[in-house]
């Protein structure tokens, strides 16, 4: 006969006494996930037995054969959560759990989350398939793999430019809304999830494939912020003034610390440093470095309030200022490099590309400005106050504006290329997606936008209207809203 999991967990965990390591629990569920969907599937369906000591072992995956045709999928898809379970927190199936669900374990966010997608009491949490299972199984293996996230911070990259990489010429069709509450900082997004923080202070984990909320963390009052990845921890401001880092495996506040009187910057992060701009009383401000690995003060330079988020050039870091001044420090010391003057409040992040850094102020002035000294190259008067950050692709720098227009700048003249009009002021930040743009307006909708100008789909998700700047990848756009989060797949 051949060996049986039984057999196989007994000796890796001294008999059931240890739990198995993680990474194998994902592995195991998705073989389960996979054999119960090939059951499923046949004609008529199968329901094995998801019992350890009833799976036989073939060539080291589990295989999942004989069983009842009578039966259902929710059933099997129970009984592999309370397993995976099991194994994760060794503790073995309880009567209970059919009303209240599997306890809470100290594993991972994603390990909790894939338990109730299978055994929650809640329906609407759970897998509707075997098939799904299997996929949001595979998407965990993904993340435990470590590797670069799609879109970890603001803006895509530390030079702040709006641009994800490898995205094909397309349109997009909605996937799915998570109906999280306001969101209007930008989210990030890792293998298998989207983060984002909403209005009212919380960081909710949404999984990338399906929206199901599987993991939310109260930080504070409000949230204007938007996270930025680097590793398996998020750093993210407050409108209490604080700086906090997130365990993001754990879903559990690694550590937290008052900058200002608000934060609503999006931390920058250099491996180094965390940079973040603060907002202190009676309008007085700061650039502020953090050691990245223990929170420590590494330098404070003192303007007037930093809304804008840093972009990094080199070994400087760029940020504006209510000041109405665009700003450069030395990254390693805090100094200041040069400061130039736009004339208004500079509440956007600026973007950095080749030799110049692109950024609007509240009179509706674009400049760009040479990073080697401040020099001004060009200004576009773009007539209306700018708190959306510019996107550079195409040879453009696409921005939006108060007045519900978004422009297309020529980026080496500054000379305006196209106008397009909406219904509402455009707060958000475009984002390029292939040759094309996308931006999302207070009037509800999102804008794809050609490098001519021509809108090339509009497709209504919100009415309450998108402040959130859409954070993407290869596969998919996530955007906040009024409403909450919404996912387009990329075609």
């Amino acid at each position: 006969m051949p060996p049986t999991l039984e057999d196989h967990i007994r000796r890796i965990t001294r008999n059931f006494t240890a739990p198995l390591p993680e990474a194998d629990v994902l592995a195991l569920g998705r073989d389960l996930a996979l054999e119960l969907a090939r059951a499923h599937a046949e004609a008529p369906a199968r329901h094995p037995d998801v019992e350890p000591a009833a799976i036989a072992l073939v060539d080291g995956k589990p295989r999942l054969e004989g069983g009842p045709t009578r039966g259902s999928v929710g059933e099997d898809l129970f009984e592999l959560g309370a397993l995976v379970h099991w194994l994760a927190a060794v503790a073995p199936p309880d009567l209970s759990w059919r009303l209240d669900g599997p306890p809470p374990t100290r594993g991972s966010v994603i390990h909790r989350s894939l338990v109730l997608g299978l055994s929650s009491p809640q329906r609407e949490r759970r897998f509707l398939t075997a098939q799904e299972a299997a996929r949001a199984f595979e998407s965990a293996l993904k993340a435990e793999t470590g590797g670069a996230h799609p879109w970890p911070l603001f803006r895509g990259d530390a030079a702040r430019r709006g641009v994800a990489t490898g995205v094909a010429k397309g349109g997009l069709s909605v996937l799915w809304e998570a109906a999280t509450g306001a969101v209007v900082s930008s989210p990030v997004l890792t293998a298998s999830l989207a983060i984002s923080a909403t209005a009212d202070g919380r960081l909710v984990f949404v999984d990338r494939s399906s929206g199901r909320l599987i993991h939310e963390l109260r930080l504070g009052s409000a949230i204007e912020s938007s996270p930025a990845l680097l590793g398996h921890e998020l750093h993210i401001g407050t409108d209490d003034g604080e700086y906090i880092a997130v365990d993001v495996a754990r879903g559990e506040v690694a550590r937290r610390m008052r900058l200002g009187q608000v934060v609503r910057s999006s931390p920058l992060l250099t491996g180094e440093f965390a940079v973040l701009g603060a907002i202190d009383p009676k309008g007085a401000g700061a650039l502020v470095a953090l050691e990245a690995g223990s929170g420590k003060l590494a330098w404070r330079l003192k303007l007037k309030a930093v809304f804008s988020s840093a972009a990094l050039a080199g070994a400087r870091v760029i940020a504006g200022s209510d000041d109405g001044s665009l700003h450069a420090a030395d990254l390693a010391k805090g100094t200041l490099a040069w400061s130039h003057a736009l004339g208004s409040k500079v509440r956007a992040t600026p973007a950095v590309l080749g030799e110049v850094a692109v950024v609007g102020d509240f009179a509706g002035r674009l400049v760009a400005v040479a990073l080697k000294d401040g020099a001004r190259v060009w200004a576009a008067e773009l007539g209306a106050a700018l708190y959306s950050s510019p996107c550079l692709a195409e040879g453009l720098a696409v921005v939006g504006a108060n007045d519900g227009r978004i422009h297309g700048v020529d980026l080496a003249t500054g000379a305006i290329r196209f106008v397009v009009e909406t219904r509402g002021p455009v707060v958000a930040s475009p984002v390029a997606m292939g040759d094309r743009f996308v931006v999302g307006s207070t009037d509800g909708d999102l804008y794809v936008i050609d490098p001519q100008g021509a809108v090339v789909q509009k497709t209504t998700l919100a009415a309450g209207g998108i402040s959130s700047s859409p954070a993407l990848d290869a596969e998919l756009l996530v955007v906040g809203s009024a409403r909450g989060l919404h996912a387009l797949r990329l075609a």
